[in-house]
């Protein structure tokens, strides 16, 4: 590529105004700040939505699973008691993971945040809502994310082990197993390895996770998720030269999203926007790998937006470009989950280096902006682009006409 594409261009400056921009920070607020400004003069109007989030989504893992292993232990003095405070900790991180609710985890602290709407109204009377998402904040890193750990973890288990798709579903049962075979044991004499075996799968989310926090260091998340803040400002721009006249487009910079989905879960519960005329697109990661539409859920997979997918692989094959695909997430999830959890159809797009089983430089700390693949950014961009125009209802000649 001789000339860096326009979204490559975005993508530089937004680094350069906050290279690393962890939950809460001033780093995160000051990249939506420059959005802000950059897109005013457009005609867009900002919205600020403020709420506190626990910062640390590693931290909350560690915090279950290292209390579930704590109780594990307990478990062979005081079987009844531990039992009972398993059941709880698996509670707690089942409305977590697939509720989007918290429990225990308000033990850890919460830090001001926010989220930043940057909304062109409809000038006739609405007939479809359109919003596009992409999170200004950057994620923690740790072993987990090292190159040669990611690979194997990440890699998807054999046909025949099913059950390991969702990477934290093993371990989450293993908790609700112990609690189980602790009452059984009052009951008859039962020996204790598997107490031990099935602790390990505990033990070794504890282990990675709690490394995470102990590390306590930031990434710069050029591609995750710079790139989806770049190409939301493209978009944004590029709507605004030639708007549908009864279509309101929402370009939504969210917080919190690397310390579990905190600002989609906030925005999709506390606006009034019409379930059956909205829809939701996720741009998030859009290169160091190939696109794909991903399948959210933490524990069980969720619905997927079947119309939504449609659209998408019209948009691509308009351009020329590969069809993304779907691609199931082992484990985390992104910003369209809280949107589908409340009844939104919702999608998100993401890239993934299918011999890396991540996006390339994945929460790690040369994930910069130099390597970025901006051939990859600017077809994502490209197909985010096209798919809005299908959302909107009407053709590029069409959409000109309409403005005039």
């Amino acid at each position: 590529m001789n000339q860096p594409s326009h979204v490559y261009d975005v993508l530089r400056r937004l680094a350069q105004v906050a290279p690393v921009r962890l939950t809460g920070t001033r780093a995160e607020r000051a990249l939506q700040e420059a959005v802000a400004e950059s897109l005013h003069p457009h005609g867009y109007r900002a919205q600020w939505q403020s709420f506190r989030f626990p910062r640390h989504i590693y931290g909350s893992l560690a915090l279950h699973f290292g209390l579930g292993l704590a109780l594990s232990i307990v478990g062979r003095v005081h079987p009844i008691v531990a039992a009972l405070g398993l059941v709880v900790v698996a509670a707690s991180y089942y409305s977590e993971a697939v509720l989007r609710r918290h429990m225990l985890r308000r033990l850890w602290p919460a830090v001001d945040t926010q989220n930043l709407l940057m909304t062109l109204p409809a000038s006739a009377p609405l007939r479809r809502r359109i919003v596009l998402v992409a999170h200004a904040d950057s994620a923690f890193t740790g072993l987990l994310f090292d190159p040669r750990v990611l690979p194997l973890l990440a890699k998807p288990p054999p046909r025949w082990l099913p059950f390991l798709r969702k990477q934290l579903l093993l371990p989450w049962v293993a908790l609700l197993a112990i609690a189980i075979y602790l009452i059984a044991g009052t009951l008859v004499p039962l020996p204790s390895w598997p107490l031990s075996l099935a602790a390990i799968p505990v033990a070794i989310v504890f282990a990675l996770n709690a490394e995470i926090v102990l590390r306590n260091h930031a990434v710069p998340g050029a591609a995750d998720n710079l790139s989806g803040c770049a190409a939301l400002v493209v978009l944004a721009e590029a709507w605004a030269a030639s708007p549908v006249r009864d279509v309101e487009v929402v370009f939504a910079f969210t917080g919190a999203e690397e310390a579990g989905t905190g600002g989609a879960a906030f925005l999709a519960r506390h606006n009034e926007w019409s379930r059956s005329e909205t829809d939701v697109i996720v741009l998030d990661t859009l290169s160091n790998g190939s696109l794909f539409l991903l399948e959210e859920g933490e524990l069980f997979r969720m619905r997927r937006v079947d119309r939504l997918a449609t659209e998408v692989a019209a948009a691509a094959r308009s351009l020329g470009l590969p069809t993304p695909a779907w691609y199931s997430v082992p484990a985390g999830a992104t910003d369209a989950l809280p949107f589908l959890l409340e009844g939104y159809d919702a999608v998100a797009l993401s890239c993934i280096d299918a011999s890396y089983h991540a996006p390339r430089h994945y929460h790690h700390p040369t994930d910069t902006a130099e390597m970025v693949d901006p051939v990859q950014l600017d077809a994502s961009t490209a197909i985010a682009r096209a798919l809005l125009t299908r959302l909107a209802g009407q053709e590029v000649g069409e959409r000109s006409a309409a403005a005039a």
